[in-house]
């Protein structure tokens, strides 16, 4: 068991991208792939760092790549494939897709994770946030029989563990509009 204050940051690179047509962690922003965006904004927080996806299409950008134990599963198998893996109780997790995230947000996620609940998970005008999200690896049992039952949607999942939240707005409060923006066509970038 880490401290209180360890971390692992988990950066979910295995999407499909079927509507961007191209692997969205190798699309590069700013002469960078996003993978190196997300492991670069994780990183602060963090005491180690996995990327889950394909380590064949990654590992060239991150030493450590996890495959997904079981592949096809989504966020959810992703999650919870870290859960097993990581040394420390707390997961940072961050989506490769919405690279307005900003380190504000993910040091409010560390600092305000309360201890009683195993997820917190920004909301905004009714939305929720569960890829950029801090978690307990207590989750995992849950999530695992959600897999079991073939349920995969993250809301479910938060229903099935005591998730908090982080009410936050967009375009308010210093925080920046785009926020929580997620690139999943070409005309997203």
């Amino acid at each position: 068991m880490g401290s209180k204050y360890a971390w692992t940051g988990v950066l979910l690179a295995g999407g499909k991208s079927t509507r961007m047509g191209q692997d969205k962690a190798l699309m590069e922003v700013d002469g960078k792939p996003l993978l190196l965006h997300g492991t670069e904004r994780l990183k602060p927080h963090v005491r180690e760092l996995f990327v889950i996806g394909d380590p064949r299409l990654y590992s060239h950008l991150w030493p450590d790549v996890l495959p997904d134990e079981i592949p096809g599963l989504g966020p959810l198998g992703g999650i919870a494939t870290a859960m097993g893996a990581a040394r420390f109780d707390r997961l940072l997790v961050l989506a490769v897709d919405v690279p307005g995230v900003n380190a504000r947000l993910l040091e409010r996620l560390t600092r305000e994770l309360p201890d009683d609940a195993d997820a917190l998970v920004p909301r905004h005008a009714g939305s929720l946030e569960p890829l950029v999200a801090a978690y307990n690896r207590r989750c995992r049992p849950a999530f695992l029989d959600l897999i079991k039952r073939s349920r995969l949607s993250m809301h479910g999942a938060l229903e099935s563990v005591h998730t908090a939240f982080l009410d936050i707005a967009p375009g308010e409060d210093g925080w920046p509009e785009d926020l929580f923006r997620n690139l999943n066509k070409p005309g997203d970038l």
